[in-house]
């Protein structure tokens, strides 16, 4: 019985290490996408933490870890950049994560 329980422990831990890295890799995309999206405003420095910041807790805030890019589609009209523009700049960040975690 023993042999199962650490079986099954180390699944769960395989587990939860897979999510708690597809967490930090899409908040890491948030703010980057994000930081893209602010000096494309024309934010500075300061201003361009903090709405970095907002795009992070709007993606820990929703259900489906889409918060944060649902809250930069409403916010790119004055960039001049289109809905299929953002999902390019998280698929490139996407896959840049996902290169250098097969590395590591």
């Amino acid at each position: 019985m023993d042999i199962f329980s650490t079986a099954q422990e180390a699944t769960l831990r395989k587990y939860f290490w897979i999510e708690e890295r597809r967490f930090y890799d899409r908040a890491r995309a948030d703010r980057s996408v994000g930081a893209v999206v602010a000096h494309c405003l024309g934010l500075g420095a300061t201003e361009t933490d903090v709405f970095a910041d907002r795009v992070v807790e709007a993606g820990i805030r929703s259900t489906d870890g889409r918060g944060g890019f649902d809250f930069l589609a409403t916010q790119i009209g004055p960039c001049g950049y289109g809905i299929a523009d953002l999902r390019a700049c998280y698929a490139a960040l996407s896959e840049n994560f996902v290169q250098q975690s097969q590395a590591a």
